[in-house]
Parts: C-alpha cells; sequence; structure tokens
C-alpha cells in the first residue's frame, strides 16, 4: 500500500515536535497530512435537577473554540510554505465523541499516526484502529525513520489481524534491508498456522519480492508483549508490525495481552491493524 493520505491528531496544548516528526514521515513517503487539532470541552455542569447551563461553562466553551481555531491557523500559516502539503481542521468537541471524529478521519486517509503522551491518543487510537479499517503507526518517543526502515519484526500468530497489518507494511518490507517473523508459541493446526508456522507467511511475502527470516520462539511463561519488545530490539527492529486486539479490548484492558503491552511503551514504531 502506497500512503498517499497520512492523519494524525493532536490536543491544543501537545508539543509541537510530534508534528514535526509526522511532516517529516509524509515528506518521505511522499503523502499530505492531514492534521486535527482536537479541543476537549469540558462537560456541562449538573445539579440535582439534571444537566444545566451557565456563564462560567458557556465562557469556557467559547474560550476552548477560539484556542483550538488559533491554534489550527498558527499551524496552517507554519506550513504555508512547507513542500509538504498539510491540511489543518480545527474541531471543539467532548472527550466521548473523539474517536469517532478520529474514525470518521481515518477513513479517509491511507494510515493514522499515533504519537506517545498525546492528550488525546487513547480515544483517537480506539477510533482509528476499530473503525475506520485502516492501519495505525503507533511512534516511539524515540526517532523513526518510517517509511524506510532497515529492519522490520512481523509480531506474527496467523489472525485475521495480523495479516491486515502485513498486507498494509508490504510496500514498506519492500526497500527494508532484512524482514524477520516472530512467531511465540506457534502451533501447526488446520486454519492458522497450517503444517510448519511460518512457512506460508514467508512463501506469500516472497511472491512481492520479500526475504523472511522466520523465528519460531517458546514463550515458556513470559508476557507476549515483553517477549516481542525484547526480541524486537535483540533484532535491531527499526519497524514492528502485528495485528491490534486479537482478544476483545475489555480482555486486554483488564487482564493485559500484546497489543495493550505495545500500546503502553512501544520502543520502535508499530504498524498496527485490527
Amino acid at each position: 500500500m502506497a500512503f498517499r493520505t497520512i492523519f494524525m491528531a493532536v490536543g491544543t496544548a501537545d508539543s509541537d515536535a510530534e508534528i514535526d516528526r509526522a511532516v517529516a514521515i509524509c515528506e518521505r513517503a511522499g503523502a499530505h497530512l492531514a492534521l486535527l487539532v482536537i479541543g476537549v470541552a469540558p462537560p456541562p455542569p449538573a445539579s440535582p435537577y439534571g444537566v444545566v447551563s451557565n456563564d462560567i461553562w458557556a465562557g469556557e466553551i467559547r474560550d476552548g473554540q477560539t484556542e483550538a481555531q488559533a491554534r489550527a491557523e498558527a499551524l496552517e500559516a507554519r506550513f504555508a510554505g512547507s513542500p509538504v502539503s498539510v491540511g489543518v481542521e480545527a474541531q471543539y468537541i467532548d472527550r466521548g465523541t473523539i474517536a469517532t471524529l478520529a474514525a470518521r478521519f481515518a477513513r479517509y486517509a491511507d494510515l493514522t499516526l499515533v504519537p506517545p503522551n498525546c492528550d488525546v491518543q487513547s480515544p483517537v487510537l480506539d477510533g482509528a484502529l476499530f473503525e475506520s479499517g485502516r492501519p495505525v503507526l503507533l511512534l516511539p518517543t524515540s526517532e523513526t525513520d518510517f517509511p524506510t526502515p532497515k529492519t522490520v519484526m512481523i509480531a506474527w500468530n496467523a489472525s485475521v489481524q495480523a495479516s491486515k497489518a502485513v498486507r498494509s507494511a508490504i510496500a514498506v518490507m519492500q526497500t527494508a534491508e532484512k524482514v524477520h517473523a516472530v512467531l511465540i508459541d506457534p502451533v501447526p493446526s488446520f486454519d492458522g498456522h497450517g503444517p510448519e508456522p511460518g512457512a506460508d507467511l514467508a512463501t506469500y511475502l516472497g511472491r512481492h519480492g520479500i526475504t523472511t527470516e522466520v523465528h519460531r520462539l517458546p514463550k515458556e511463561g513470559k508476557d507476549t508483549g515483553e517477549m516481542l519488545r525484547r526480541v524486537a530490539t535483540d533484532l535491531g527492529a527499526d519497524l514492528v508490525v502485528m495485528g491490534g486486539y486479537g482478544h476483545s479490548r475489555l480482555r486486554e484492558r483488564i487482564f493485559g495481552g500484546a497489543t495493550t503491552s505495545m500500546v503502553k511503551t512501544p520502543s520502535v514504531a508499530v504498524l498496527m491493524a485490527h
């Protein structure tokens, strides 16, 4: 997949550094950046008689709308002469609506960037990952060379989600120097990995001109997410490709899971699909 439109949402108080990273990624990809500035509206005040409006709350809403619009206009002016095409829009909405809005924007992009420590990270990830049908890229706190990584690690579990992520990353992997497929406790099966775990994946990627080294690793009671992070470091991976939330979101958030672990602390860029 060629990335021609890349979407990212930021809060009004988030640093320009993440926006600069997004612009650099778009420049390398030859993509347009659709940038959404989100102001989070405070909930209306409540009383024993229900939700009521008052002048203080109405004033906060007006100030918030003005702040979000001013940030968007400042960014538009900043990137007016940029070689990268950047479109900026501002929205001032309640936190419960952010996921729906992010999903709408993500559906008209090839990829959504999710920066770390962003005020709107969680609802944007939920909307983009679960409601857009498009992949997301979790950005690490460190620098990333995406979309031109040298070493890619696929966290392969033969799931639909992992298959979508791999398909979305074909063009990226075709330019990488090394591609590794890591399988944790793979079990030969009729409907999953097949008789030789990893073999079908390597054959599929080979037809796209991608040579893949397959690693079958025992879990040995360790946390899967922690194992993936450690293996990614050992392999020198610049990018991890994986499916997102193969189990239910509620189950992973309560009991943990590979996706939850990677979302919390991505040590390298993670391209994820659901």
